[in-house]
């Protein structure tokens, strides 16, 4: 047992000699043996960096650079997903960054007489695979969700927001609803919207103009 004693007491002044007491300062760097990834190659958010010529530890993105896997907005198709740093119209639904605006980017999109109905197809397609689930297939708020009794799904078919109002919902989401930006593609957001502006417009329209259309969909 002394000798237990006479050990412990050498391991003891061994480690207060090495670490010091606690609250100790020491001007060496201290020795860790779990560093807890306390000091990593990494800049803070607004934090100054020696290592660029500027100072600044932000930086800008590289020029004529998009992130892996995108494309610009401008040679995506409806398939790719696309990255552009653009505030106009067609990427945010805003004018001057403070408007909401109301109708379709129809030159961005492309968009003719011919190419629209091919166009708001494409929405029916998007808005089934991303928002039916919540909002419900005809867009009335009663999709599968409202079944669990989840509140707050929003009446697509009565909005009263402008294009570019659904746009920025699509993108950063509102209230209940996530942002979708992530996953609905650039052109595929416009479209969701053309779709749910035909969607609105069947319910206020005579019959003789829906029926026929009406009568195919049921026959299928």
């Amino acid at each position: 047992m002394r000798y237990f004693f006479i050990i412990y007491l050498l391991l003891a002044v061994l480690v207060v000699s090495i670490g010091g007491f606690r609250g100790d300062k020491f001007k060496s760097t201290p020795i860790r043996i779990f560093p807890d990834m306390d000091e990593q190659d990494r800049i803070n958010p607004q934090q100054a960096s020696d290592f660029f010529s500027d100072g600044l530890g932000a930086r800008q993105p590289v020029a004529a650079t998009v992130p892996q896997g995108l494309k610009p907005a401008d040679l995506a198709d409806v398939s790719t997903k696309s990255f552009a740093n653009d505030n106009s119209y067609y990427h945010t639904g805003m004018y001057d960054e403070e408007v909401f605006g109301t109708g379709l980017p129809v030159d961005e999109l492309g968009l003719t007489e011919e190419t629209l109905p091919a166009f708001i197809k494409r929405g029916s397609v998007a808005y089934n695979a991303n928002c039916s689930g919540c909002h419900g297939i005809s867009g009335n708020g009663k999709g599968v969700v409202a079944s669990y009794g989840v509140p707050g799904v929003y009446n697509l078919v009565d909005s009263k927001l402008p294009d570019g109002g659904m746009y920025d919902v699509i993108v950063h989401g509102r209230g209940n609803m996530s942002a979708f930006g992530y996953q609905v593609d650039l052109n595929d957001r416009w479209a969701i919207i053309a779709y749910l502006r035909a969607l609105q417009h069947s319910r206020k329209a005579p019959l003789d103009q829906v029926k026929q259309a009406y009568e195919a969909g049921s026959a299928k």
